[in-house]
């Protein structure tokens, strides 16, 4: 007897149809930079995109913009980590508004550095802001922040509040006109380099008349190597002596990118009544909750980093 044989039709293959660009994988092209941190002792690597990254010399400075998958974008000078997206805005919020909130009067303010315009997008938050001047003695590095850098300012440079000068902050300040308040946003001070009682004295000469005041970027606090900030504390001691009537407050914030604490020093008269940086509400809660006073006697006594073996009752 013969088998009946069933045969199953063949089902025609569907030819595969290509996926739309905007549906493909994108893989990116992945870069190391590597950063000297002198303060800390190490050496640094960071993963970045080469797409999206940019690079440029300039006659005063190396400029590297770099894309990251953990900081954002993030921006290098001479090889220096600067600020990074993810939490410039720990350091930038920190820096200006605690003197701003203090001053009774806000109509000029001058800004020393803060060439990636985040300091200025701070200060003209401020409606009561009247002029604020920014000296960065690097006119292309304010160039390529103005034409790459809108996620740092946020259209600040098109402020009409806004004035850019181009030179050094030192002879800037030589002939400078007073203001009411002075942001000393410049890199981490080279107290070897530069001579920045002078700077001081000058700054407090421009402020003094219209009972103003300043802050400054001061750098890490390394609670076993005080050094820079005991130096930095006795110039500033010095300009309120010899200037009566005012004041001075430390202050730190944490800062993740620069893997710790920074320090900044700020100086008002007595008329304007200073909160501490944690009473400050125009800083958003989740970084007032990392952001306080720092007392003299941190800086003055270095920590003892041995551990107390004595017994607890």
């Amino acid at each position: 007897m013969d088998r009946l044989v069933t045969q199953v039709p063949q089902v025609p293959q569907v030819p595969q149809v290509p996926q739309p660009h905007s549906q493909l994988r994108r893989i990116k092209s992945v870069q190391h930079f590597h950063e000297e941190d002198r303060d800390q002792g190490v050496v640094r690597t960071y993963s970045y995109y080469k797409t999206g990254s940019y690079h440029q010399h300039t006659e005063k400075q190396n400029i590297d913009i770099l894309e990251s998958n953990i900081w954002g974008v993030m921006l290098f000078l001479d090889g220096s980590l600067q600020s990074t997206t993810k939490d410039e805005v720990m350091y930038h919020t920190t820096l200006v508004h605690p003197l701003l909130d203090c001053l009774k009067d806000k109509s000029k303010i001058l800004i020393l550095g803060g060439g990636e315009g985040a300091t200025s997008r701070e200060v003209l938050r401020w409606s009561a802001v009247k002029s604020v001047t920014m000296v960065d003695y690097d006119a292309e590095l304010v160039e390529v922040m103005v034409n790459r850098g809108d996620v740092w300012s946020k259209g600040s440079f098109n402020d009409m509040r806004l004035t850019c000068r181009y030179e050094d902050a030192w002879k800037y300040m030589a002939s400078a006109p007073s203001y009411n308040g002075v942001i000393i946003d410049l890199t981490d001070p080279n107290l070897e380099k530069d001579n920045w009682l002078n700077l001081l004295n000058m700054v407090m000469a421009s402020v003094k008349p219209l009972n103003g005041g300043f802050v400054m970027n001061a750098g890490l606090y390394i609670p076993w190597n005080t050094a820079k900030l005991t130096i930095i504390k006795s110039m500033v001691e010095e300009l309120c002596m010899l200037n009566s009537g005012y004041k001075y407050y430390i202050y730190t914030t944490f800062i993740p990118s620069f893997n710790g604490e920074w320090t900044f020093f700020a100086v008002a008269h007595v008329s304007q009544f200073m909160k501490e940086p944690d009473q400050v509400f125009s800083i958003p809660e989740w970084i007032r909750r990392s952001t306080k006073v720092l007392p003299n006697h941190l800086i003055d006594m270095q920590a003892n980093t041995i551990p107390d073996t004595t017994r607890i009752s």
